[in-house]
């Protein structure tokens, strides 16, 4: 929510629309100031004859009430019976008092109200010192509430001066709300959008909304848009978002150090990690060398459009695009591609990675790759600094002092998993949560993150049983959910009665769903006698452990039901890259083939770092998850939701609308952004 314009702007509205509304009101006996109560100005109305004179004289108390800051009784008058329908002469009047409380109030609801039939120039129907103020209510209305494409229609058609901003601020909004709107309501006002402007701005998000768009697609885009719609405000004044996108092209590193244990204990992990990486970075050259051709034919001109960016070719771009129509169309602007990107790897195996950054640093690298033990980032987080950006494969502990700017801290993180789990219970409604984890330093790690998120959310663990291998499960079970509390309750009952008593023990009936942290093994005995407790209509909800990515349905059945957040790499294997490299490589299936995605996206995140950093809230769609970064530079994590259908994982989402289809007798096939 943007701040609100002072209190003596909001009295000028209530004071002006006073003095306006007060000429066309029939007199009455009552003083403003023997208006106590929006329950006084309701009484009073009754005296007047029914429709516009009472109108008018309820929009004159619920000004008086604006003016003595008393928005709760405003509000009760204006959205009173007597304004089932407003009066023509006062419908602008009542539209703008009923946004001034609305906003002041922040009541959504109201917003959500008056904007659903606001048309977008409504502003314009208020006399001309009172439009700047008017406008401002309108917007603040929309962004109330939360009602983007309105809103984009809104900034594209108002002159930057009314809402008190410049024209990069203008633009920076508009897009925003842009990005904001759902695909279906931006391609159906696309559809039928007029005017110069509205189309441009439609088609710049339409095209960057394309699915699986890279870094590189999108920057081509941005540029080639920008051609084909010379003399458009957005491409006159880029929205600050894509400039920074097209610039981050040219600032990417063109020197890469990637330090991994290509030898010894982690060598597999290490090469698998490389693998993937070096998978990632030739599927960008492959990509770039598609999007030169692209921008070469959308040209028409057959301009030469080179594979190698330099320092030359840059500023050739940029002079280009700031130069007239003529000259954009005859010159495109050329592709930053990957090729001169130089790879140098660096076995770090059996050396501290303090004592091998010296040799890293030799051959003056934009960035470094590594290190992969947790133990070596957090060696690295405790420095006071680092003399180059370094993208470290894992994460050092939580600390309470600031880590080197330089370092960024990127993996598959098992409390990102544990926040997920909490938030989606929460916004499913199931936030009352048993929990089962195991013990030890890992179990840990995953309790506190899911207990920080819950308490963030509101959601309630009832309780958290720790278990270890050696325990036995069905105790663990029947403690977890309450039956052992069932049965000592029965127990003593009939020591005070003195009587056998029959009875069936009851599981605890507060629980919503259960959240289970258990390999596979464990989890195919857990999930049955979930159900031999009577909880089998809670649903349970588990991280990635449970499954090992290698389809076992015969074992799986026992664990059918069980919604798990894994990565896209191991969930959808749709994308080409993922199809490709399961056809060149072994053993992506399991933990190595996490390993190898992780790779591929650390090759992502190396590109996008300096996006990620100068836009906010900004993401990257990588193949182990949406990607995004905190103010401490860690990376965090967003996994798609998998769910266990006859014993294989299928995308949760297409289980859940193959549950909800008719049942026609006919069986059909599972299917596994």
């Amino acid at each position: 929510m943007r701040c609100h314009l002072p209190n003596l702007r909001r009295l000028a509205v209530a004071s002006t629309l006073t003095a306006l509304l007060a000429s066309g009101c029939t007199p009455i006996q009552l003083q403003d100031s023997s208006l106590q109560s929006a329950g006084d100005a309701l009484s009073a109305a009754q005296e007047l004859s029914a429709g516009l004179e009472t109108q008018r004289f309820l929009l004159r108390s619920a000004a008086t009430f604006q003016e003595r800051g008393e928005h709760e009784y405003a509000r009760e008058v204006l959205l009173s019976t007597a304004f089932d329908e407003p009066a023509p002469e006062v419908a602008d009047q009542y539209l703008l008092l009923s946004m001034d409380s609305a906003v002041a109030l922040e009541d959504r609801e109201w917003a959500a109200d008056l904007v659903a039939a606001m048309p977008e120039t409504q502003y314009q129907q208020y006399p001309e010192d009172l439009q700047a103020r008017a406008a401002q209510l309108q917007d603040d209305a929309y962004s109330l509430a939360q009602a983007p494409l309105p809103s984009a229609r809104f900034l594209m058609n108002i002159q930057p001066e009314l809402l008190g901003i410049d024209r990069q601020q203008l633009n920076d909004r508009i897009w925003q709300t842009l990005k904001e709107t759902p695909d279906a309501a931006l391609n159906d006002t696309a559809t039928s959008a007029i005017g110069f402007e509205n189309q441009g701005w439609y088609e710049l998000a339409a095209t960057l909304r394309q699915p699986g768009m890279s870094l590189e697609a999108q920057g081509h885009a941005v540029r080639n848009w920008r051609f084909n719609w010379s003399g458009h405000p957005g491409a006159e004044t880029v929205p600050t978002e894509l400039a920074l996108l097209t610039q981050v092209l040219e600032q990417r590193p063109e020197r890469i150090t990637l330090a991994l244990p290509l030898s010894g204990p982690l060598s597999a992990a290490g090469n698998m990690v490389r693998e993937g990486f070096l998978a990632a970075y030739y599927a960008a050259e492959q990509e770039s060398a598609q999007a030169a051709v692209t921008t070469n034919d959308s040209a028409g001109n057959g301009a030469q459009v080179t594979a190698t960016r330099n320092n030359e070719s840059s500023s050739d771009q940029d002079t280009a695009l700031e130069g007239d129509e003529g000259n954009r169309r005859a010159q495109p602007p050329e592709p930053a591609t990957p090729s001169n990107t130089s790879i140098t790897i660096v076995d770090t195996n059996g050396r501290p990675f303090e004592e091998v950054l010296p040799e890293l640093l030799a051959s003056d690298p934009d960035l470094i790759v590594g290190p992969l033990a947790k133990d070596e980032v957090a060696a690295l987080a405790s420095r006071s600094d680092l003399p180059v950006p370094v993208l470290a494969l894992n994460y050092a502990p939580e600390q309470d002092g600031p880590t080197p700017a330089q370092l960024f801290q990127f993996g598959l993180s098992v409390e990102d998993e544990a926040r997920q789990i909490a938030e989606r219970i929460v916004e499913d409604g199931v936030g009352q949560a048993l929990v089962l984890i195991p013990e030890g330093d890992w179990g840990d790690r995953i309790a506190s993150a899911l207990e920080e998120r819950m308490q963030e959310l509101g959601g309630i663990i009832l309780d958290m049983e720790r278990y270890s291998e050696e325990d036995n499960f069905r105790d663990v079970s029947a403690e977890l959910l309450g039956i052992n509390i069932s049965r000592e309750r029965a127990i003593e009952l009939e020591r005070t009665m003195g009587l056998n008593i029959e009875f069936e023990p009851r599981r605890r009936q507060d629980a919503e769903s259960i959240i289970m942290v258990a390999e596979p093994m464990i989890a195919r005995q857990f999930k049955p006698l979930f159900s031999f407790y009577y909880a089998n209509d809670v649903p349970v909800f588990s991280p990635s452990i449970i499954y090992s990515g290698r389809p076992s349905p015969a074992r799986d059945r026992d664990i059918n039901g069980v919604y798990f957040t894994d990565l896209p790499w191991i969930l959808d294997r749709e994308p080409e890259f993922r199809q490709q490299a399961y056809e060149s490589f072994d053993n992506l299936d399991g933990p190595l083939g996490r390993l190898f995605a992780m790779g591929a996206d650390a090759w992502t995140l190396s590109i996008n770092l300096p996006l990620m950093q100068q836009i906010a809230d900004s993401r990257v769609t990588g193949h182990t998850g949406e990607l995004w970064l905190d103010a401490n530079n860690r990376v965090h994590r967003h996994q798609m939701w998998g769910v266990f259908d006859e014993g294989e994982p299928v995308i949760a989402s297409e289980q859940d609308e193959d549950d909800s289809e008719p049942e026609t007798g006919e069986e059909t096939d599972s299917v596994i952004n």
